[in-house]
């Protein structure tokens, strides 16, 4: 049933099956491919692929093919110098990140929105979040700043970038980088950290702006209580696992 699903749906984005496979899939014309995983069952862990866990698919359903179609199809192209960085409430964030991001909202230490100001919403700029009467167009949470223990780094403060999602409809032009300046205005950090999940980003667009690569961490172990993911430390609890992620850190100009 889960198999069938994805692929009625991928296959409207242009993906084709795989031949001699019932779970893997592959777009021709972007060299994207995509392995939809069922629960219970063993598999060769593909460190190329994008991996659709059936529990995922399950719960967000939605956001799963927004980020497929965002790979996919072409985006609005909203250039953030017509759009300003504010601090917006919890709620608004957990609103917009349950609505737009892969995994939902986490909590954090400040919450900023992308919003297109009244002087720029002649370019016909929507959406159907808002905030203080503007379109909302990304979210970001951000963590409590941390004095550095880390060798080579001790004594600086650092910040952590925990979350960001965009609206599926654009692309954000330089949108990292305007999140980045207004966080560094508000806390004046030598540099921020943020983990890219690999089992549905290489990171690149990170890495474009100046992100370099700390570390790479090993896989998450889950099992499944309810519908929901709770972690485990040992791998033959596992139900569920990840590729791990990429620890990231951008350090500021002096």
């Amino acid at each position: 049933m889960f198999l069938e699903d994805l692929n009625q749906n991928v296959s409207l984005l242009g993906f084709r099956r795989v031949i001699d496979t019932s779970d893997r899939w592959r777009h021709d014309d972007l060299a994207i491919e995509i392995q939809g995983i069922c629960m219970g069952e063993d598999y060769l862990q593909d460190q190329k692929g994008i991996q659709i866990w059936e529990d995922v698919w399950q719960t967000r359903k939605a956001q799963v093919i927004h980020f497929l179609t965002a790979l996919t199809k072409p985006l609005k192209s909203v250039f953030a110098r017509d759009t300003r960085i504010v601090p917006i409430s919890a709620e608004a964030a957990r609103h917009f990140l349950d609505a737009n991001h892969l995994m939902g909202f986490s909590k954090g230490a400040l919450y900023v929105g992308c919003v297109v100001p009244p002087h720029r919403q002649f370019r016909g700029i929507g959406s159907e979040f808002s905030w203080e009467g503007n379109p909302l167009v990304a979210v970001a949470v951000f963590g409590k700043p941390l004095v550095m223990k880390e060798a080579g780094l001790e004594g600086e403060l650092s910040g952590e970038l925990i979350k960001l999602a965009t609206l599926p409809s654009i692309r954000l032009v330089g949108g990292i980088t305007k999140f980045l300046d207004a966080y560094h205005a508000i806390h004046p950090v030598q540099n921020v950290m943020t983990y890219i999940d690999l089992d549905w980003n290489s990171g690149k667009g990170f890495l474009s702006i100046g992100f370099k690569v700390i570390e790479q961490t090993p896989p998450l172990f889950f099992k499944l209580v309810d519908g929901k993911r709770i972690a485990v430390t040992q791998n033959q609890d596992a139900e569920v696992w990840t590729k791990g992620n990429l620890k990231l850190r951008y350090y500021y100009a002096n």
